[in-house]
This record gives structure tokens, C-alpha cells and sequence, in this order.
């Protein structure tokens, strides 16, 4: 059932940029320090918003990556304890 909701959540998210794009298909001016470029809106929109994404993936990633450690750190002290207590007369 999530799995199913998630694809539908992915299909609309995708109509919805693919109108996003459609509706702006402007050329814009993007003055960046050094250089500037001229691209349309709806890929200036694309890559703003897969960078935000990639951003968001990166920044998570450390606290999941923390959380696994901590994670195992418990699973092992409570098997150590565990262990312990069987061992006890």
C-alpha cells in the first residue's frame, strides 16, 4: 500500500513539473561570479530544484549514517547484557 501511494505521489510530482515546464519556456539570463549563461526557465527551475534535492540527501544522509552507528552500538551492549544475564545462575 505505501508502495503504492509513493508512486502516485511520484507520478503527480512528475505531471506537475512536466506543467511547470511546459508553461515557462522563456529564455532567462543567469548572471553566475564569473560568467553568465542564457537557458530556458523550465531547466533553470529543473536543475534548482534537483540541487535542492541533492542538498537535503546530503545534509540527511550524516544524521542516518549517526543513527545507524548509534543504533548498532545498543544492539550490541543490549546482547552483551543479555549474554550476561543467561550466563547467571
Amino acid at each position: 500500500m505505501v508502495r503504492v501511494l509513493k508512486k502516485g505521489l511520484l507520478l503527480v510530482l512528475l505531471l506537475v513539473a512536466f506543467v511547470v515546464g511546459t508553461q515557462n519556456p522563456n529564455v532567462v539570463e543567469v548572471n553566475f561570479i564569473v560568467a553568465s549563461a542564457e537557458m530556458p526557465l523550465a531547466t533553470l527551475l529543473s536543475l534548482c530544484l534537483f540541487s535542492g534535492i541533492l542538498l537535503g540527501v546530503l545534509f540527511n544522509l550524516a544524521s542516518i549514517v549517526r543513527l545507524k552507528q548509534k543504533n548498532h552500538q545498543l544492539h550490541k551492549t543490549n546482547n552483551l547484557l543479555l549474554n550476561k544475564d543467561q550466563s547467571k545462575p
